[in-house]
């Protein structure tokens, strides 16, 4: 028996319409589906479709699944992620967002969901990073990411002075409004909005870029992914923060951030017919005609 975890964004009215054709395709015989136990009593008219449904925590179903279908966007792509990567749980997101890098498929494409069913797709493996925040010389948070770790000041009209090493090398030191650390998954995200470029996920790199420097001269680095980044941080009268994709911790006036490679690594289902190019092509340049 295969078993697939269905995870909606409950939030987006798009993500409970489209769940009843997702249950539906995916229904076969020795096939188990799960949804969160917070859909639990609130599924009535799905069961008049389909009938073996089993409701469970997230944390337990992303331990048993031999796959989870995501239907959300990026943002909910990234609230799975963590515990999907601990638990090697590949990822099929169908997206009912707004851009959706992460996801594959759109509303309109379910019926290639069969090659879930008849394994005709590819594990796309996706880096994480992973940084530890050292205070006064004692470390007080750690945590993993997939997308980026951005470091940011927490109050307008201040700005944060940002130290950058690679290796226990000086790269750059400015000041700004933050800095972030992407990996090729976190390059089409908030780093793209800052100027950094497009990172193809196979690219073994980090991507660093600056937030608003005072600096015309500061533009982002890309530093190869076996490097164990150092990034100093100093604000004045106001604390920085660090988020961690969807995840926001407070930092305080000073803090030091160790950030490399994680161990663990995220997996995306892709169908055999779809590409990094193709997302890359339908996502940014959509009503673009290159022939006129």
């Amino acid at each position: 028996m295969r078993t697939f975890f269905i995870y909606p964004n409950l939030r987006k009215q798009s993500a409970r319409e489209i769940l009843p054709s997702v249950c539906e395709r995916l229904r076969g015989r020795d096939i188990r589906l799960i949804l969160p136990n917070q859909m639990r009593g609130t599924m009535h008219a799905l069961h008049d479709e389909v009938m073996a449904l089993d409701y469970m925590d997230t944390a337990e179903a992303v331990r048993i699944a031999d796959a989870a279908v995501v239907l959300g966007g990026d943002g909910t792509m990234l609230r799975i992620a963590r515990a999907a990567a601990q638990n090697e749980l590949p990822l099929l997101g169908i997206n009912v967002g707004h851009v959706g890098f992460m996801t594959e498929l759109e509303p309109a494409e379910l019926d290639k969901m069969q090659a879930l069913l008849e394994g005709d797709y590819q594990l796309d493996s996706r880096m994480m990073l992973h940084v530890e925040v050292e205070r006064h010389g004692r470390r007080v948070y750690e945590n993993d990411a997939l997308n980026d770790i951005v470091i940011a000041k927490g109050t307008a009209f201040r700005v944060v002075r940002v130290g950058i090493s690679a290796d226990g090398e000086e790269v750059t030191r400015f000041n700004g409004d933050g800095v972030i650390a992407a990996t090729p998954t976190g390059s089409t995200a908030y780093s793209l909005s800052a100027g950094g470029p497009v990172v193809a996920p196979t690219c073994a790199c980090l991507v660093i870029s600056p937030l608003a420097p005072h600096n015309l001269t500061m533009r982002p680095v890309v530093i190869p992914d076996t490097a164990v980044i150092t990034l100093h941080v100093h604000t004045r009268r106001s604390d920085a923060f660090v988020t961690l994709d969807n995840r926001v911790y407070a930092v305080g006036q000073e803090a030091t951030f160790t950030v490399k490679r994680a161990e663990q690594k995220i997996f995306l289902a892709v169908p055999h017919n779809i590409s990094f190019y193709d997302t890359l092509r339908n996502k940014m340049m959509w009503g673009i005609d290159i022939r006129s």
